[in-house]
């Protein structure tokens, strides 16, 4: 069966830092921790500053720091507008 997978773009006041089909997120989120899969129901939050987990296509991970922001999940879309990325 093949991977579901949507659009995530992870934006900074400078620059597109990320823009690529995915499998998974996990975000600190100012309520705690969540996850999002394909399909995922539509949600703004504010995120925390923090670990963001990235899940690739083939199970391939790619782990940032985010400076806090926003995100976005909008039909099989997520835009993730940070205040500042590090560790990429």
């Amino acid at each position: 069966m093949a991977e579901s997978t949507y659009q995530l773009d992870v934006i900074t006041p400078e620059k597109i830092v990320y823009s690529k089909e995915v499998t998974a997120i996990v975000a600190h989120g100012t309520s705690g921790h969540l996850g999002v899969l394909a399909h995922h129901t539509p949600l703004v939050t504010s995120l925390e500053s923090g670990s963001f987990k990235i899940t690739e296509p083939g199970e391939k991970t790619v782990t940032m720091t985010l400076g806090g922001g926003f995100m976005e999940v909008r039909g099989n879309k997520v835009v993730v507008l940070a205040d500042s990325v590090e560790d990429l």
